[in-house]
């Protein structure tokens, strides 16, 4: 409490310093799970390679065809689940720290909600393809390539011969 404060003011203070250390750990492990969510799809992707190179191999056999287009089903599924814990772990984040925000008031000094949705930061008038959900996007390529590895190792458990 400095000389000239009344209690109240000082509490209000304190509760102001205690947010703004809050907001600064929210927004740290905000943006270490927004980092770990789309390292997902990253790493994903160059093992979804691998495994369908070794899976569309000719030449191989079925046996060793159909193990690695599963485990690429296996890979989508796991990926596809982590991408969305990362998510709802970020968005549970994101939600906490708008609190803070109002708690603080930032929306009247900065003049919009440091979180408000992109339409309101940005404006209306963004083309379609930024518009769109980068993570739904992603997910549903993940999904794919999970579909994609399904109906190769049905082709290589069932002898159907369609990728050779």
């Amino acid at each position: 409490m400095t000389p000239g404060q009344s209690p109240s003011q000082a509490e209000d203070q304190v509760s102001a310093e205690v947010l703004m250390a809050a907001y600064a750990v929210v927004g740290a492990r905000r943006t270490s799970l927004d980092t770990m969510m789309w390292q997902v799809p990253a790493l994903a992707t160059a093992a979804q390679a691998f495994l369908l190179t070794t899976a569309l191999q000719q030449g191989g056999s079925p046996a060793a065809q159909a193990v690695a287009a599963i485990l690429g089903v296996i890979l989508a599924a796991l990926s596809a689940q982590l991408m969305a814990k990362h998510r709802h772990l970020e968005m549970s984040d994101s939600r906490l720290a708008e609190r803070i925000e109002r708690q603080l008031g930032l929306a009247v000094r900065l003049g919009v909600p440091p979180h408000a949705a992109g339409r309101f930061r940005l404006g209306n008038r963004q083309p379609w393809w930024i518009r769109l959900s980068s993570y739904r996007l992603w997910l549903l390529g993940v999904a794919s390539f999970g579909v994609a590895d399904l109906v190769v190792a049905l082709d290589a458990i069932v002898g159907l011969g369609v990728f050779r």
